[in-house]
């Protein structure tokens, strides 16, 4: 079976199960609506009641949720190419600690919360970007410039420190938003409103485009650097520009879905296995995997407990954790 047949096989097989899950996520919850009303709303009809809570609460949801997951995926298949490391993802750059600290410092500052609410996501986004700016600005060194070994060690080191701090910071806070800021942290997809659907989606879609006219670049990371440059690219401008729209892709998410793990470790590992190292199939199976983990996962977590949340994040680390440990072994 050739590359580019596997690789319309498992976007088929991928597609009709995110749509069997959809619908089941649509139907989950303290109020229940059978698929036959969906469909029903879908054409037009049905009752208002359900109108509202399947198009203005629970659809955005689904929407917000399927570009988290393919945003982390992308993200982390370019972070993992870019430095030459298949265990590498967002959170080896900061970006997860950073967007936490800001979220913290907003819980701890702000008093009127819900009244500036939009207010999170852009702190959550600025203190990505600026843990990201930083493991850049430390990892560089005039004469090697920023190697990937020195840019994933100086983000660990980074991660760990942001870790701390936030440990202390939450002997500041009360408990409803210890509470909180415990969820968004374990990963919890809160900014489920259309808003934030179009808050989010031009950063999306002008990321996406950039990496996907990069698919050729980001092969050539897989050759040595004397070819790379005896083809005329650059490696090292390359590295920075594509990590730094990694870096803006996964912040956007974390801002509006909290600290979601392993979706950009995974997906790209199975991708490559399924369709091989070229960016032009790896990246989409990698963003269309990321989307149906995390949907898979939300409802899921809807199944278990209908009345109470359980963070996505922690129902993808229970599947994510157990593959990174097989990497590892894999990989001795």
């Amino acid at each position: 079976m050739t590359k580019k047949i596997k690789l319309t096989n498992w976007l088929i097989v991928l597609v009709i199960l995110m749509i069997v899950f959809a619908v089941i996520n649509l139907n989950t919850g303290q109020m229940k609506i059978a698929p036959d009303k969906i469909m029903n709303l879908v054409f037009g009809h049905g009752s208002y009641y359900d109108s509202i809570v399947i198009f203005n609460f629970r659809l955005p949801e689904i929407v917000i949720t399927l570009l988290v997951g393919f945003a982390l995926a992308i993200a982390g298949s370019v972070i993992q190419t870019t430095t030459q490391n298949p265990m590498a993802d967002t959170s080896f750059l900061g970006i997860n600690a950073g967007a936490g600290i800001a979220v913290m410092l907003f819980v701890a500052l702000v008093k009127n919360q819900d009244g500036n609410l939009y207010l999170l996501p852009l702190m959550a986004l600025a203190g990505a970007l600026l843990s990201a700016g930083l493991v850049f600005m430390l990892a560089y060194k005039r004469d090697t410039g920023i190697t990937s070994n020195r840019l994933l060690l100086t983000g660990v080191a980074l991660a760990g420190l942001y870790s701390s701090i936030m440990v202390l910071l939450t002997l500041k806070l009360s408990p409803e938003n210890y509470q909180f800021v415990m969820n968004w942290l374990a990963g919890s997809i809160w900014g489920t409103s259309w808003d934030f659907v179009l808050l989010s989606l031009p950063w999306f879609i002008i990321c996406v485009i950039f990496i996907f006219s990069k698919q050729r670049v980001l092969d050539t990371f897989n050759l040595s650097d004397d070819v790379a440059q005896s083809l005329g690219i650059n490696l090292k401008r390359e590295r920075i520009i594509l990590i730094a729209a990694a870096v803006i892709m996964a912040g956007v998410s974390v801002s509006i879905s909290g600290g979601i793990g392993f979706i950009g470790l995974i997906t790209p590992n199975l991708a490559r296995r399924v369709v091989g190292f070229k960016h032009s199939k790896q990246l989409i199976l990698s963003g269309v995997l990321g989307s149906f983990m995390l949907l898979c996962a939300d409802t899921v977590g809807k199944l278990i407990s209908s009345t109470s949340e359980i963070p996505v994040g922690i129902l993808v680390a229970v599947i994510g954790a157990p593959y990174f440990i097989y990497i590892l072994v894999k990989t001795r």
